[in-house]
């Protein structure tokens, strides 16, 4: 079964590029594609539930209405689509934003198709499209930004009634690790480790390692 994507950049040969280099992927199906914000917005309103995209590839830099807030605007009508994130450029307090506004992973325009095509299908499979370079500068951004982190991640941690054990593990699933790898760690089982993040998800509201290591660096959960 096919993974429905679609497009929104506003440089049109960089979509023509993309749509070129991911024809050759016979599991991935491009919806649609669009230069702006607005577009976009028409063309999910115009696709019926059953053929909505699973996960769009956006740009962040676009006339009018940025990726950003593109990203904010869809996950709160459609929460379920995964955005990922794709730009020229390195920025860690744009990389926040987008994370913050619902966004699941990030490429650079550069990448090779396969990161590409590897990111559509981490997230289909419920994972999370965040490299532990771009985790550890997110959360290095979030360190640098607020000068009690330690004083409010315990806070937050607290907020949602996490248990030590529980950060640790999800500190395991942001750094990208098994179950296996972060009960090794933790010298604790794997099925253990399987228990706590059923519980971990079940307090975060979350339904993913995506949406979880999404949530613990937006909320500075990881001290």
């Amino acid at each position: 079964m096919s993974i429905k994507i679609a497009i929104v950049e506003d440089q049109q040969k960089i979509i023509d590029r993309l749509i070129q280099r991911l024809s050759f992927f016979d599991d991935i199906e491009i919806i649609f594609s669009a230069n702006n914000a607005d577009q976009a917005i028409h063309c999910l309103e115009k696709c019926e539930l059953k053929n909505l995209p699973e996960v769009i590839l956006m740009d962040i830099e676009m006339p009018g209405k940025s990726g950003i807030e593109l990203t904010g605007i869809i996950k709160s009508k459609n929460p379920e689509i995964d955005i990922l994130i794709q730009t020229v450029f390195e920025n860690d307090e744009k990389i926040f934003q987008s994370i913050q506004a619902g966004a699941s992973g990030y490429l650079l325009k550069d990448d090779p198709i396969q990161k590409y095509v590897d990111a559509i299908h981490e997230l289909s499979d419920g994972k999370a499209a965040l490299s532990p370079l771009i985790a550890s500068k997110l959360m290095n951004y979030v360190k640098n930004s607020r000068k009690t982190k330690e004083e409010k991640a315990k806070e937050t941690q607290e907020d949602f009634s996490l248990t030590d054990r529980e950060i640790d593990i999800l500190k395991g699933i942001v750094e990208d690790l098994t179950e296996p790898q972060i009960g090794e760690k933790l010298f604790i089982s794997h099925h253990t480790v399987r228990t706590h993040i059923k519980n971990i998800y079940k307090k975060l509201h979350v339904h993913s390692r995506a949406s979880a290591v999404r949530f613990a660096i937006s909320k500075g959960l990881i001290p």
